[in-house]
């Protein structure tokens, strides 16, 4: 008797339809996601002596920003500090970064 042929899991995956995959990204996304942390004055100010000391000395810093639920890490030296527009430009390893300053939850001296 021949082995019956079929065509294994791909008959199955007509049946998640559109809005089921939808849903189950948005669970996953939730599931995921990061609540901003609470930053109290002192810690704020602590923040903002790290990326100046690393701004004048020109060391290399490492800068966590809160986007969305994430956390996102950036490495590098800091290029220029825009009051005006309230950002940090960081240069990395994959290029300039221009980061938010609202958004920066840690920073922290790399000392090599």
């Amino acid at each position: 008797m021949d082995r019956i042929r079929d065509r294994g899991n791909i008959k199955w995956a007509g049946l998640m339809l559109p809005e089921h995959v939808i849903a189950l990204r948005k669970h996953a996304e939730m599931e995921n996601y990061i609540e901003r942390p609470y930053l109290d004055d002192w810690e704020l100010e602590a923040i903002q002596m790290e990326i100046e000391i690393a701004y004048k000395s020109g060391s290399n810093i490492s800068v966590s920003t809160w986007c969305k639920g994430r956390i996102n890490p950036y490495n590098g030296k800091i290029l220029k500090l825009d009051h005006r527009l309230n950002l940090i430009s960081i240069e990395g390893p994959f290029g300039d970064e221009r980061i938010p300053v609202a958004d920066v939850i840690r920073a922290d001296l790399m000392e090599y």
